[in-house]
């Protein structure tokens, strides 16, 4: 028993969270325990608590967060009790990197969250980084739940981890302190992005000024004119109130917003069949919740944003095609870390989505 201690505590090493550690430790107790328990046939005794992490609000009726409650709704429904499923959202158990670590460990059961902070764990990943890659949501929808889905599940498994919901909902798009109508107006703009190799290299390609900040800095940068312009969903930019420091929002539609679920796979390969149907069962019914819900909340959250003042740009043509072109340069960039095959693989399920 010390020696596995000891290795646990190892992978541990630069995990700083004392307060998860020791929940997670006591957790790790109790599912051992529970799995000492023999299934006599389905839904026998054996039982088992799991925790839904996420780093993004639990509050303003958001589909992420509505999501995961209908994913503890079915699950526990579905296993008469025998599966519990206990939400952390709020950055509970840490940020982004930090409960995709604790995941791959098994001291936290399930993760939700995008795909952009687990590219640091899933280099194939930055794919989704590539700007104008799905024409819209249902072609997205289409190309990733098609025979793409076991190259991701592969991934994924490498990674210790089984893929459990993959949906598209939303799109990032662009707010600004000027009008844009055309690629010159992004000349200089400062527009705040993650600091992600990528997205900077697809603003540069426009003419604009990335600048990697804080979001917790954003509102108050915006509204001081530190930067001049962001990128979000309608979600964010709606809880976040960036109308009120905002007058132009640009349905850019540059980057669609992935929600991926995962869960331990060292947890979900020691359940018996009949609970891993369950997992899985409840998973497809919330994705299908969950991408209605998030379109129906989208055009809703948009007519929000235009009704608080904010001037809706959908890009003309001659501007789409300049998002394109600029694209083409982080595509360059991806194939460069993650080879052609990967890259030419989504691109191609994503123009067969379109038939």
């Amino acid at each position: 028993m010390s020696g596995i201690m000891e290795e646990h505590n190892l992978k541990k090493e630069g995990y700083e969270m004392k307060q998860v550690r020791v929940f997670s430790l006591l957790l790790g107790i109790a599912f051992v325990v529970s799995g000492m328990f023999v299934c006599a046939g389905p839904l026998a005794a054996q039982e088992y608590t799991l925790q839904l992490a996420g780093a993004y609000p639990s509050t303003g009726e958001t589909p992420r967060a509505l999501a995961t409650e209908k994913i503890k709704e079915l699950i526990e429904k579905k296993s008469n009790g025998k599966i519990k499923v206990q939400i952390y959202l709020d950055n509970q158990l840490g940020g982004d990197r930090e409960i995709l670590e604790g995941c791959q460990l098994g001291d936290i059961a399930m993760v939700s969250q995008t795909t952009a902070p687990q590219v640091g764990f899933i280099p194939e990943l930055a794919i989704f980084d590539i700007p104008m890659l799905y024409e819209n949501l249902d072609v997205a929808r289409k190309a990733l739940s098609g025979t793409f889905r076991a190259k991701l599940e592969e991934w994924y498994d490498r990674a210790g981890l089984k893929l459990l919901l993959f949906e598209p909902i939303y799109y990032r798009e662009t707010t600004t302190s000027k009008p844009i109508n055309t690629v010159a107006d992004f000349g200089g703009v400062k527009i705040r992005t993650m600091e992600n190799e990528y997205h900077m290299a697809f603003w540069k390609a426009l003419g604009a000024n990335p600048t990697p900040l804080s979001f917790a800095e954003l509102y108050v940068a915006l509204q001081q004119g530190t930067v001049d312009a962001q990128e979000n969903p309608y979600e964010i930019i709606w809880s976040s109130k960036f109308y009120e420091v905002q007058k132009y929002l640009v349905n850019t539609h540059h980057i669609a917003f992935i929600l991926s679920i995962n869960i331990n796979k060292g947890i979900y390969d020691g359940m018996s069949d009949e609970y891993k149907k369950i997992i899985d069962e409840s998973m497809k019914e919330a994705s299908e919740y969950l991408f209605d819900l998030a379109k129906a909340k989208n055009d809703a959250m948009l007519a929000s944003l235009k009704q608080s003042g904010m001037t809706i740009i959908d890009p003309d043509p001659a501007l789409q095609a300049e998002l394109k072109k600029a694209a083409a340069e982080t595509e360059k960039l991806i194939r460069k870390n993650v080879g052609d095959a990967v890259v030419d693989e989504v691109l191609k399920s994503a123009e067969e989505a379109k038939k």
